[in-house]
């Protein structure tokens, strides 16, 4: 199906033989949706979004992916390669961004469509269920009329009679995804994490009001991790860190490479920054193995072709506080780190190569991107380290 066809037909409703009560809400919730003020200054935030619903919708959840997305909305040819362009994860941030803003300021009318982080497949709840990504409308809009709260109540009273409430747990656990366990030491705290991001400057040393593209990037995904798991956070910009914030909150730190609290935490770490005057000559050592990893950078780039970053989760005996660092040799280094944080698949490599019990463990990994103009290829992973 060609693209101009795709988008005439995500404005259309739905056909006559569709589920009509639920299937139409949707879609006039989709309407709501993309004509609001949060939505109507992005023609491509509403095309990205009528489609990834329509399909979900129509039963057809499983044939969205990145490719498919970039083909259907962005118009790309069958050539195509997702790695080596982020605009459809891009994009994807964007719209989740909107979403949560559109819900924040619209009254609650029992139906909300949210974007999970990590993935393209939509989660639709009517009114009390989700629809889930692929299944068919019909059988999912029958789900929520008969799995309500009231039945609920009363199938758990019946099986608790049954069977007791010990053996009853275990139905009702839900089980954390490796993202989820994580994390979970930050959320326990209940504090809210502190996201630093360091101000960049001159050739002089002067201060700038300007940061870097990865960290900002790396910023708008966990303010959608962030959001989506309803967890609070502080937002701060500067020049300088002090150990004093470092006690208050758990922390993200993104970027700095060359900075002070980046090679204070670094010191006596395997994986660490070789800090250079020269930008070009920065790089990542390996001080068992004495590796080395830099960027590369051709004569006729304006910026490097190939990143290397680090990431660092610390459960800090200093400050007594769980710190992530996410830094790399240029700023897109910095973007590729941080993903880590918030790509289910990234993190999922990572644990091929975990340890057991790596919940309770600090780790460092060493994450490779290209670079094509401004834009990150999917990252990969180079080298990993658990204690």
């Amino acid at each position: 199906m060609s693209r101009g066809v795709r988008l005439a037909r995500m404005n259309k409703t739905m056909p006559s033989q569709s589920p009509k009560i639920a299937a139409d809400k949707v879609l006039e919730h989709l309407d709501v949706v993309c004509k609001s003020a949060v939505f109507l200054s992005s023609k491509r935030c509403q095309q990205f979004l009528r489609y990834v619903v329509l399909e979900t919708v129509e039963g057809r959840g499983d044939q969205i992916k990145e490719r498919n997305i970039a083909h259907e909305v962005f118009g790309k040819g069958i050539n195509f390669e997702p790695g080596e362009y982020s605009l459809v994860r891009v994009k994807a941030g964007e719209v989740r961004k909107r979403l949560t803003d559109f819900y924040q300021s619209t009254a609650d009318t029992g139906l909300r469509i949210e974007l999970p982080v990590g993935g393209y497949l939509p989660r639709i709840h009517y009114p009390d269920e989700p629809i889930e990504s692929g299944q068919a409308p019909d059988k999912a809009i029958v789900r929520a009329k008969l799995f309500n709260r009231r039945r609920f109540a009363w199938m758990a009273g019946s099986t608790l009679a049954a069977v007791g409430a010990t053996s009853l747990v275990p139905l009702l656990r839900h089980k954390a995804t490796p993202l989820e366990l994580l994390w979970r030491p930050v959320f326990a705290t209940k504090e809210p994490l502190l996201i630093f991001i360091p101000v960049m400057r001159e050739h002089d040393g002067r201060l700038t009001e300007w940061v870097g593209i990865g960290p900002a990037s790396s910023l708008r995904r966990a303010a959608d991790f962030l959001t989506e798991h309803h967890y609070p956070y502080h937002l701060r910009f500067g020049a300088e860190l002090t150990f004093s914030q470092l006690r208050e909150q758990p922390s993200l730190l993104l970027g700095g490479f060359d900075v002070d609290w980046t090679r204070w935490m670094t010191r006596d770490l395997r994986f660490a920054p070789l800090v250079s005057s020269d930008p070009s000559k920065r790089a990542i050592i390996d001080r068992q193995t004495k590796q080395t990893w830099s960027p590369v950078k051709q004569e006729a780039s304006q910026y490097v072709d190939v990143d290397y970053g680090i990431l660092c989760r610390l459960f800090d005996a200093a400050s007594g506080q769980i710190v992530f660092l996410a830094v790399g040799t240029q700023t897109f280094g910095t973007e590729g780190a941080a993903s880590l944080l918030f790509d289910p698949e990234l993190f999922a490599s990572l644990l091929k190569q975990a340890p057991s019990y790596w919940e309770t463990k600090n780790f460092q990994a060493i994450i490779r991107v290209s670079v094509i103009g401004t834009a990150t290829s999917s990252p990969q992973l180079v080298a990993t380290h658990f204690w």
